[in-house]
């Protein structure tokens, strides 16, 4: 079992590349992003260690867990990303307060839910696969199991230098 920082940086990761998804979403659906923004913002800060009050972070948190609650539903592809990147961005969060919380192998089945769905619809998704499979690889390279917060600077210089989401969405 891995830490909650380690968990919580791996859920992380999979919110931050999608954000583009949540960005075409909420402009679609005319919604306002803030509260996803504003947590993946505040997690990113409480990771680094530069946010140290819980319950600031936990404030946020129940404001995003509250918009994330009145999201309308419906039938798309992106709409399952975006379901994908909001429950990485609550696992991320999650995962630091409650140790019984590692959704990681949820989440990663998530993806390869997604790329057959892709496959379905005749979308090619080697590329996409090898891109999900190198960022496991950096992740593990650089982030232990035994990670804990503030967690390295070279994850977030890293994972700031992402160019595409793990559906090929650049922003």
């Amino acid at each position: 079992m891995t830490t909650p920082a380690r968990r919580s940086a791996f859920s992380l990761m999979i919110a931050t590349l999608n954000t583009p998804h949540i960005l075409l979403w909420c402009d679609g659906q005319q919604l306002d992003s803030t509260p996803f923004l504003k947590l993946r913002q505040k997690l990113q800060a409480y990771l680094r260690g530069e946010l140290k009050s819980e319950s600031n972070l936990l404030r946020f948190f129940d404001a995003f867990c509250d918009w994330k609650d009145d999201q309308p539903e419906e039938d798309s592809l992106n709409y399952r990303i975006v379901q994908l990147t909001l429950g990485a961005l609550y696992s991320a969060t999650e995962a630091l307060f409650d140790p019984e919380c590692d959704d990681t192998e949820l989440l990663t089945g998530a993806v390869a839910e997604l790329y057959d769905e892709m496959d379905a619809l005749g979308g090619e998704t080697s590329d996409l696969r090898h891109y999900w499979q190198s960022l496991n690889s950096e992740l593990d390279s650089l982030l232990s199991d035994t990670a804990s917060r503030p967690l390295p600077a070279a994850y977030f210089r890293w994972l700031s230098e992402a160019d595409a989401s793990l559906f090929g969405l650049a922003e």
